[in-house]
């Protein structure tokens, strides 16, 4: 099947682990576009703060004298901007481009322009999170601040002691593709979302930003959320619609299942449908129970 790692955590305990020849427990797996998901729960800290609004317009300078102004957080959440953008990894596309020639990756997309209107077409772009990224960095007066917050305020106080978040040349965060740490490491960011934000009696998150990044995107047919993916319209059918995960390339998950209790950590090197999630997951479920 191609996978370099599995945890299962059911009811706050690991219940089943595997992994591949030359993988371990303590080996950092790149989640690739799982990052996505630290950066909104990153934004998730700075609202829970009080400093960011979800509806707040004028994101940045570059944006106030045209049509981009109207822009909402919420929608570069939620991929649905407007803003132009090609997410292809198989040919020369703005996604490539940006990941192996931009020395500041949060320009990318604030460069592009509107093909549509916000909120009227769902489009999945890596620029639009290291946009996010580029937005964080212009909450704090400073680099170094920037930089810290993201351990800090959310990565040191859930105990993912592993992970590595790498940054562009320019000192940036590529929150859209480059984060490491190690499968269990994966894991406890899901419980932080399994448990509404809470950790071990601290709130993190405010309930209700986890309650919005699982509500379904505006034209998405009910598969994304804000920078997570979503059961909602029953992509897997055999699996409960409450699921909503970190997905990266070539198969990296961490599926959450609020219903069952449950955590599922997968890296590999194939995705749905080589690697049938479907039948993954529902299969887990059914040895459970």
């Amino acid at each position: 099947k191609r996978t370099r790692a599995f945890v299962v955590i059911d009811k706050n305990q690991i219940i089943a682990e595997k992994y591949a020849a030359g993988f371990s427990k303590e080996t950092k797996l790149l989640g690739w576009s799982m990052t996505k998901s630290i950066t909104s729960a990153v934004l998730g800290v700075l609202e829970k703060q009080g400093k960011i609004n979800v509806n707040q317009t004028n994101l940045f300078p570059e944006w106030e004298n045209d049509e981009r102004s109207k822009i909402t957080l919420n929608n570069l959440l939620q991929m649905n901007s407007g803003l132009e953008w090609v997410e292809d990894y198989n040919k020369i596309s703005d996604v490539t481009k940006m990941l192996f020639l931009e020395d500041d990756m949060t320009k990318t997309q604030l460069q592009k322009p509107l093909i549509s209107q916000p909120n009227k077409s769902w489009n999945y772009s890596s620029g639009t999170t290291n946009l996010l990224s580029g937005f964080i960095r212009n909450q704090f007066k400073t680099q170094q601040e920037y930089l810290d917050f993201w351990y800090a305020e959310l990565i040191d106080r859930i105990g993912m002691k592993s992970m590595i978040i790498e940054t562009d040349s320019k000192g940036n965060y590529v929150g859209s593709s480059y984060g490491w740490a190690t499968a269990r490491d994966w894991a406890k960011f899901g419980l932080l979302y399994l448990h509404n934000g809470n950790w071990n009696g601290e709130q993190i998150l405010n309930e209700s930003w986890v309650d919005y990044s699982k509500t379904p995107t505006n034209t998405s047919n009910g598969e994304y959320g804000a920078q997570f993916w979503l059961n909602a319209g029953g992509v897997y059918p055999n699996v409960p619609k409450d699921l909503f995960s970190c997905n990266g390339y070539q198969g990296q998950h961490v599926f959450i299942i609020p219903s069952k209790e449950l955590i599922v950590v997968r890296f590999g090197l194939a995705e749905n449908p080589v690697f049938n999630i479907d039948e993954f997951l529902s299969g887990i479920i059914a040895a459970i129970e």
